[in-house]
């Protein structure tokens, strides 16, 4: 009984810790919470809808406006006539009038051309959203790596000290009963202190990771799912470079919008050389006044209807609508030049995504080998110190080349998922769906 007292305590407090500990936060979990609370992603819908008002503000300018007008005066009048003996009156009346106006455009080049702008910058629009959803996801799956990789650098490096530390204690106690020179033991100290500054460093990365991450999903507990030890790997597909570079040229979403860049600028050109077209519209308007008194005695209605056609037609702006037409095509030209110019860094970062594809995959199986021969390496060296064929030098040598080999398998593996990514970002085709596929290469 007097057990099982003792032993309660322990088991509430563990499970109060189990109920409150962090779960575990995969990919597709971030990729939910950035929706939900990345700033970027918010600001680009907004932006988006914003754009979208363009369409029928142009279609306004197309659509016929109606005008209505009231007016009423209390009018208090003096009047002397001579047909009166030069006699004065005082009178006291109201004014009252309104109107209704109509005007439907008939030919207004400009407003017509400006409406097929606004279609092109809705269009654009549509695409600069879709950009920034991939971009979020390239931006998350990164930190969300990144923080993977800094974790197992601080491990890597808590697991350096630990080594570190026995080393230095074993060639200090070999150094006491003299099988060892004091070279060893500075040897040792040496990539103690390292090992001890590594440390600290990676902490601080760490932190820097995580609070990178923390900016999209706003989480304060980051218990991330690592990745898995092994995934399925494989190059791209299709293995041909000269395919994904055909379908990058056609299907980049930033190429699209520098497209769309393009077209605007041309329909700037003829919305600015439309200054010198004329303009026709039909116009309808009903006018209607009542006054109660006058000069002349009693007051009078008047009421009229009108129907038209009114011709304006620019004649000289001091050369103003010249300058603007110039100015737009020089503008149209550098959309020109500017798109020329995507084109080819589409080309280059094609080219860098497909290569990293397959670099990193070479990479990755032989830093896997290299960790399997620097593990066998560190075993052989510990056993030859302590039968006197290696040095202290070797085993801390051992040691270092063990944990970069991890280190940098880590690193390779995080390159190999982000060329991926980027590679499918270049031809316009990154959606959730490989994110998806990512998820399932973590520690689940």
């Amino acid at each position: 009984m007097n057990s099982l007292k003792k032993l309660l305590p322990s088991l509430i407090l563990c499970l109060y810790s189990s109920l409150n500990y962090a779960q575990p936060i995969d990919l597709v979990t971030a990729y939910s919470l950035a929706l939900e609370h990345d700033a970027d992603i918010h600001a680009a819908y907004n932006q988006l809808l914003a754009a979208k008002e363009a369409k029928p503000q142009a279609l306004a300018d197309l659509l016929p406006s109606v005008n209505a007008s009231a007016i009423t005066n209390d009018v208090r009048q003096e009047s002397e006539s001579s047909f009166s003996g030069g006699g004065k009156s005082t009178s006291q009346f109201r004014d009252e009038s309104f109107s209704v106006s109509l005007r439907q455009p008939l030919f207004n080049w400009a407003s017509f051309t400006r409406y097929k702008q606004a279609n092109k910058r809705v269009s654009k629009a549509e695409i600069e959203y879709r950009f920034a959803e991939q971009a979020l996801i390239l931006r998350l799956t990164e930190r969300y790596l990144n923080s993977l990789q800094a974790d197992v650098n601080l491990k890597l490096a808590n697991d350096d000290v630990n080594a570190f530390t026995r080393q230095l204690e074993q060639a200090t106690v070999r150094f006491d009963v003299g099988l060892i020179a004091i070279t060893d033991v500075h040897n040792a100290q040496a990539q103690y202190d390292l090992s001890i500054a590594t440390q600290i460093a990676a902490q601080d990365e760490l932190y820097s990771a995580q609070e990178a991450l923390r900016e999209i999903i706003q989480k304060d507990e980051l218990v991330l799912t690592p990745l898995a030890p092994s995934f399925p790997l494989s190059a791209p597909k299709p293995n041909d470079i000269n395919t994904w570079e055909t379908s990058a040229s056609k299907n980049n979403l930033a190429l699209e919008m520098a497209r769309h860049d393009v077209g605007i600028a041309k329909k700037e050109v003829n919305i600015q050389r439309s200054g010198h077209y004329p303009t026709v519209d039909i116009i309808a308007s009903h006018q209607y006044s009542e006054t109660g008194g006058g000069s002349f005695g009693t007051g009078f209605r008047n009421e009229s209807d009108r129907l038209g056609l009114e011709l304006n037609m620019p004649l000289f702006s001091g050369g103003k609508t010249s300058s603007l037409t110039r100015q737009a095509a020089f503008s149209h030209r550098q959309s020109i030049d500017a798109l020329q110019s995507l084109q080819r860094t589409t080309l280059r970062q094609t080219r860098d995504a497909f290569r990293g594809v397959t670099t990193n995959l070479k990479r990755i199986q032989a830093l896997e080998q290299a960790i399997v021969s620097n593990k066998s390496s560190l075993d052989a060296n510990e056993v030859g110190l302590e039968v006197g064929t290696r040095t202290i030098v070797d085993v801390l040598d051992a040691q270092s080349n063990l944990s970069r080999a991890k280190l940098q398998l880590i690193e390779a593996k995080k390159s190999y998922i982000l060329s991926i990514l980027n590679l499918k970002h270049t031809t316009g085709s990154l959606s959730k769906a490989d994110l998806d596929i990512v998820n399932q290469w973590l520690q689940h």
